[in-house]
Protein backbone atom coordinates (compact mmCIF):
# COMPACT_ATOMS: atom_id res chain seq x y z
CA UNK A 1 0.00 0.00 0.00
CA UNK A 2 1.37 3.43 -0.97
CA UNK A 3 1.56 6.31 1.50
CA UNK A 4 2.84 9.86 1.67
CA UNK A 5 6.63 9.93 1.66
CA UNK A 6 6.96 6.91 -0.62
CA UNK A 7 8.77 7.13 -3.94
CA UNK A 8 7.05 5.79 -7.06
CA UNK A 9 7.98 5.37 -10.72
CA UNK A 10 5.41 6.75 -13.16
CA UNK A 11 5.78 5.48 -16.72
CA UNK A 12 3.88 7.02 -19.64
CA UNK A 13 2.81 5.54 -22.98
CA UNK A 14 6.22 6.40 -24.49
CA UNK A 15 8.00 4.48 -21.70
CA UNK A 16 9.36 7.67 -20.14
CA UNK A 17 9.97 7.10 -16.42
CA UNK A 18 9.53 9.71 -13.72
CA UNK A 19 10.48 9.33 -10.05
CA UNK A 20 7.97 11.02 -7.76
CA UNK A 21 7.98 11.43 -3.97
CA UNK A 22 4.38 11.38 -2.78
CA UNK A 23 3.26 14.38 -0.73
CA UNK A 24 -0.05 15.39 0.76
CA UNK A 25 -1.72 17.81 -1.66
CA UNK A 26 1.04 17.25 -4.23
CA UNK A 27 0.71 17.16 -8.01
CA UNK A 28 2.90 15.61 -10.69
CA UNK A 29 2.98 17.92 -13.72
CA UNK A 30 3.82 16.78 -17.23
CA UNK A 31 3.25 17.73 -20.87
CA UNK A 32 0.35 15.30 -20.74
CA UNK A 33 -1.39 17.11 -17.89
CA UNK A 34 -1.11 16.70 -14.14
CA UNK A 35 -1.75 13.87 -11.69
CA UNK A 36 -2.69 14.44 -8.07
CA UNK A 37 -0.61 12.44 -5.63
CA UNK A 38 -3.80 11.29 -3.91
CA UNK A 39 -4.82 9.60 -7.16
CA UNK A 40 -1.47 7.81 -7.34
CA UNK A 41 -1.93 6.46 -3.81
CA UNK A 42 -5.46 5.40 -4.71
CA UNK A 43 -4.18 3.54 -7.80
CA UNK A 44 -1.58 1.70 -5.71
CA UNK A 45 1.55 -0.20 -6.59
CA UNK A 46 1.08 -1.88 -9.98
CA UNK A 47 -1.95 0.30 -10.78
CA UNK A 48 -2.88 2.69 -13.59
CA UNK A 49 -3.55 6.39 -13.09
CA UNK A 50 -4.85 8.91 -15.64
CA UNK A 51 -3.48 12.40 -16.11
CA UNK A 52 -5.79 15.40 -16.47
CA UNK A 53 -5.42 14.93 -20.26
CA UNK A 54 -6.50 11.28 -19.98
CA UNK A 55 -3.03 9.79 -20.57
CA UNK A 56 -2.33 6.48 -18.79
CA UNK A 57 0.60 6.15 -16.40
CA UNK A 58 1.67 2.94 -14.69
CA UNK A 59 2.49 3.22 -11.00
CA UNK A 60 5.28 1.10 -9.50
CA UNK A 61 7.39 1.30 -6.38
CA UNK A 62 11.05 1.64 -7.39
CA UNK A 63 13.26 -1.42 -7.41
CA UNK A 64 16.86 -1.33 -6.21
CA UNK A 65 17.98 -0.73 -9.81
CA UNK A 66 15.45 2.07 -10.30
CA UNK A 67 16.69 3.75 -7.14
CA UNK A 68 20.46 3.53 -7.52
CA UNK A 69 20.49 4.35 -11.23
CA UNK A 70 18.34 7.47 -10.88
CA UNK A 71 19.54 9.09 -7.64
CA UNK A 72 21.40 12.36 -8.02
CA UNK A 73 24.93 11.40 -7.10
CA UNK A 74 28.30 13.01 -6.53
CA UNK A 75 30.21 9.74 -6.42
CA UNK A 76 30.47 6.85 -8.86
CA UNK A 77 28.48 3.75 -7.93
CA UNK A 78 29.00 0.04 -8.40
CA UNK A 79 26.60 -0.80 -11.21
CA UNK A 80 23.84 -3.36 -10.63
CA UNK A 81 25.29 -5.86 -13.12
CA UNK A 82 28.48 -5.90 -11.05
CA UNK A 83 26.73 -5.67 -7.68
CA UNK A 84 24.91 -8.95 -8.30
CA UNK A 85 28.15 -10.75 -9.18
CA UNK A 86 29.99 -9.32 -6.16
CA UNK A 87 27.28 -10.52 -3.79
CA UNK A 88 27.52 -14.01 -5.28
CA UNK A 89 31.34 -14.12 -5.48
CA UNK A 90 31.47 -12.81 -1.91
CA UNK A 91 28.91 -15.42 -0.81
CA UNK A 92 26.94 -12.88 1.23
CA UNK A 93 24.18 -14.20 3.48
CA UNK A 94 22.51 -13.21 6.79
CA UNK A 95 24.69 -13.27 9.90
CA UNK A 96 28.04 -12.28 8.41
CA UNK A 97 30.34 -9.54 9.70
CA UNK A 98 31.20 -7.45 6.62
CA UNK A 99 33.63 -4.59 6.01
CA UNK A 100 33.40 -2.31 2.98
CA UNK A 101 35.40 0.71 1.84
CA UNK A 102 34.66 3.25 0.45
CA UNK A 103 30.98 3.76 0.79
CA UNK A 104 30.69 6.38 -1.96
CA UNK A 105 27.01 6.94 -2.65
CA UNK A 106 25.83 3.95 -0.62
CA UNK A 107 24.44 1.90 -3.53
CA UNK A 108 26.47 -1.21 -2.74
CA UNK A 109 25.84 -0.74 0.99
CA UNK A 110 22.11 -1.04 0.32
CA UNK A 111 22.65 -4.31 -1.56
CA UNK A 112 24.79 -5.71 1.26
CA UNK A 113 22.28 -4.72 3.94
CA UNK A 114 19.41 -6.30 2.02
CA UNK A 115 21.42 -9.52 1.69
CA UNK A 116 22.19 -9.50 5.44
CA UNK A 117 18.44 -9.20 6.13
CA UNK A 118 18.92 -7.59 9.52
CA UNK A 119 21.36 -10.24 10.79
CA UNK A 120 25.10 -9.75 11.10
CA UNK A 121 26.70 -6.35 10.69
CA UNK A 122 28.08 -4.06 7.99
CA UNK A 123 30.88 -1.59 8.74
CA UNK A 124 31.55 1.01 6.04
CA UNK A 125 34.75 3.04 5.98
CA UNK A 126 34.72 6.35 4.12
CA UNK A 127 37.45 8.97 4.13
CA UNK A 128 35.15 11.82 3.03
CA UNK A 129 32.65 12.99 5.62
CA UNK A 130 30.35 14.55 2.99
CA UNK A 131 30.11 11.22 1.14
CA UNK A 132 29.40 9.42 4.41
CA UNK A 133 26.58 11.81 5.33
CA UNK A 134 25.05 11.70 1.86
CA UNK A 135 25.20 7.91 1.62
CA UNK A 136 23.58 7.59 5.04
CA UNK A 137 20.65 9.67 3.78
CA UNK A 138 20.28 7.55 0.62
CA UNK A 139 20.42 4.30 2.59
CA UNK A 140 17.78 5.51 5.06
CA UNK A 141 15.58 6.79 2.23
CA UNK A 142 15.54 3.34 0.57
CA UNK A 143 15.73 0.97 3.55
CA UNK A 144 14.48 3.06 6.45
CA UNK A 145 16.28 2.79 9.77
CA UNK A 146 18.75 -0.10 10.01
CA UNK A 147 20.48 -1.04 13.24
CA UNK A 148 23.19 -3.31 11.82
CA UNK A 149 25.15 -0.68 9.88
CA UNK A 150 28.03 1.47 11.12
CA UNK A 151 29.74 4.19 9.06
CA UNK A 152 33.24 5.11 10.17
CA UNK A 153 35.11 8.17 8.91
CA UNK A 154 38.73 7.28 8.35
CA UNK A 155 41.51 6.28 5.98
CA UNK A 156 41.39 2.50 5.69
CA UNK A 157 44.89 2.55 4.15
CA UNK A 158 46.02 3.18 7.73
CA UNK A 159 44.17 0.14 9.07
CA UNK A 160 40.77 -0.69 10.51
CA UNK A 161 39.12 -2.09 13.63
CA UNK A 162 37.59 -5.54 13.94
CA UNK A 163 37.74 -8.96 12.32
CA UNK A 164 35.39 -9.78 9.44
CA UNK A 165 34.01 -12.65 7.37
CA UNK A 166 33.92 -10.62 4.14
CA UNK A 167 35.74 -7.52 2.90
CA UNK A 168 34.65 -5.47 -0.12
CA UNK A 169 36.97 -2.79 -1.51
CA UNK A 170 36.07 -0.01 -3.94
CA UNK A 171 39.20 2.13 -3.69
CA UNK A 172 41.83 3.66 -6.00
CA UNK A 173 44.60 1.53 -4.44
CA UNK A 174 42.97 -1.45 -2.71
CA UNK A 175 46.24 -3.39 -2.43
CA UNK A 176 47.24 -1.14 0.49
CA UNK A 177 44.49 -2.75 2.59
CA UNK A 178 45.52 -6.37 2.00
CA UNK A 179 48.27 -6.45 4.65
CA UNK A 180 45.64 -5.70 7.32
CA UNK A 181 43.58 -8.71 6.25
CA UNK A 182 46.13 -11.10 7.74
CA UNK A 183 44.46 -10.43 11.10
CA UNK A 184 41.34 -8.54 9.97
CA UNK A 185 39.81 -11.25 7.74
CA UNK A 186 38.89 -14.63 9.19
CA UNK A 187 40.53 -17.75 7.75
CA UNK A 188 38.46 -18.91 4.82
CA UNK A 189 36.97 -15.43 4.47
CA UNK A 190 36.58 -13.64 1.15
CA UNK A 191 37.88 -10.33 -0.15
CA UNK A 192 36.31 -8.80 -3.26
CA UNK A 193 37.66 -5.71 -5.00
CA UNK A 194 36.05 -3.48 -7.63
CA UNK A 195 38.88 -2.22 -9.84
CA UNK A 196 38.49 0.14 -12.84
CA UNK A 197 41.74 -0.36 -14.79
CA UNK A 198 43.90 -3.30 -15.81
CA UNK A 199 47.04 -1.82 -14.23
CA UNK A 200 45.24 -1.51 -10.89
CA UNK A 201 44.05 -5.08 -11.29
CA UNK A 202 47.59 -6.35 -11.93
CA UNK A 203 48.95 -4.56 -8.87
CA UNK A 204 46.14 -5.94 -6.70
CA UNK A 205 46.61 -9.54 -7.88
CA UNK A 206 50.42 -9.30 -7.62
CA UNK A 207 50.04 -8.12 -4.01
CA UNK A 208 47.63 -10.95 -3.20
CA UNK A 209 50.20 -13.46 -4.45
CA UNK A 210 53.16 -11.80 -2.72
CA UNK A 211 51.43 -11.91 0.68
CA UNK A 212 51.17 -15.68 0.36
CA UNK A 213 48.04 -16.10 2.50
CA UNK A 214 45.46 -15.79 -0.27
CA UNK A 215 44.23 -18.50 -2.61
CA UNK A 216 41.45 -19.14 -5.13
CA UNK A 217 42.17 -15.79 -6.83
CA UNK A 218 39.84 -14.98 -9.71
CA UNK A 219 39.52 -11.85 -11.86
CA UNK A 220 36.84 -11.04 -14.43
CA UNK A 221 34.61 -8.37 -15.94
CA UNK A 222 30.94 -8.48 -16.94
CA UNK A 223 29.43 -7.31 -20.21
CA UNK A 224 25.64 -6.96 -20.51
CA UNK A 225 24.15 -7.23 -24.00
CA UNK A 226 20.48 -6.18 -24.21
CA UNK A 227 18.18 -7.66 -26.86
CA UNK A 228 15.17 -6.19 -28.58
CA UNK A 229 12.18 -8.55 -28.75
CA UNK A 230 9.27 -6.89 -30.54
CA UNK A 231 7.09 -9.09 -32.73
CA UNK A 232 9.25 -10.46 -35.54
CA UNK A 233 12.06 -8.06 -34.68
CA UNK A 234 14.38 -10.10 -32.46
CA UNK A 235 17.94 -8.82 -32.44
CA UNK A 236 20.64 -7.38 -30.21
CA UNK A 237 20.20 -3.73 -29.32
CA UNK A 238 22.57 -1.28 -31.00
CA UNK A 239 24.21 -0.48 -27.66
CA UNK A 240 25.84 -2.57 -24.93
CA UNK A 241 26.77 -2.23 -21.25
CA UNK A 242 30.51 -2.53 -21.76
CA UNK A 243 33.40 -2.44 -19.29
CA UNK A 244 32.63 -0.76 -15.98
CA UNK A 245 35.28 -2.36 -13.78
CA UNK A 246 37.15 -5.57 -13.04
CA UNK A 247 36.08 -7.72 -10.12
CA UNK A 248 38.72 -9.67 -8.24
CA UNK A 249 37.92 -12.24 -5.54
CA UNK A 250 40.28 -14.18 -3.25
CA UNK A 251 40.05 -16.45 -0.18
CA UNK A 252 42.06 -15.93 3.02
CA UNK A 253 44.14 -18.92 4.10
CA UNK A 254 45.67 -19.72 7.49
CA UNK A 255 48.91 -17.84 7.93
Amino acid sequence: MLKYGDKVILTDHKKNKHTVTLKEGGKFSTNYGYIEHDKIIEAGNGGIVLSSKNIKYTVLKPTYIDYVMHIKRNAQIIYPKDTAAMLMEGDVYPGLEILESGIGQGAFSIALLRALAGKGHLVSYEIREDFAEQSARFIKEFLGDVDNHTIRIGNIYEGFEGVYDRVFLDLPEPWHVLKYLKDGLRDGGIVVAYIPTVLQLKTFVDTLKELNYFADIESFELIKRPWKVDGLSVRPEMWIYNHSAFICRARKMQS
